[in-house]
């Protein structure tokens, strides 16, 4: 599967069900950014997508199909959670309304 692209990313600290979202940017040179600002690394492997924030050590590390991702991450200091990502074109609105006043994709409040 090809991962480079636009995806909206939709992670929730503490697993909850309330979702956070920002748009994705996932390029073939192995780098990614986001709506929020931040950047870093990925790679893919037998299904799997993993990606890091630069000058952090928050990771996400999910299951790639069709397309979507579902995974977990955490910033290896106290932070878990849950994500998935889709991939452009699929409806994304209903979580919109959801973001508001979560702590952003980093784990930053």
């Amino acid at each position: 599967m090809a991962v480079p692209g636009s995806w909206t990313l939709f992670y929730d600290w503490g697993c909850g069900g309330n979702y956070g979202t920002t748009p994705m940017t996932i390029n073939a040179n192995g780098t990614w950014s986001n709506g929020q600002g931040y950047t870093g690394a990925w790679a893919q492997s037998a299904g799997m997508l993993i990606f890091q924030f630069n000058n952090s050590k928050t990771t996400y590390g999910g299951n790639l199909a069709s397309k979507s991702v579902t995974g977990i991450m955490s910033t290896f200091a106290g932070g878990n959670g849950c994500f998935y990502m889709l991939e452009a074109g699929a409806p994304t609105a209903h979580a919109d309304a959801l973001a508001k006043g979560k702590a952003d994709s980093s784990g930053k409040t």
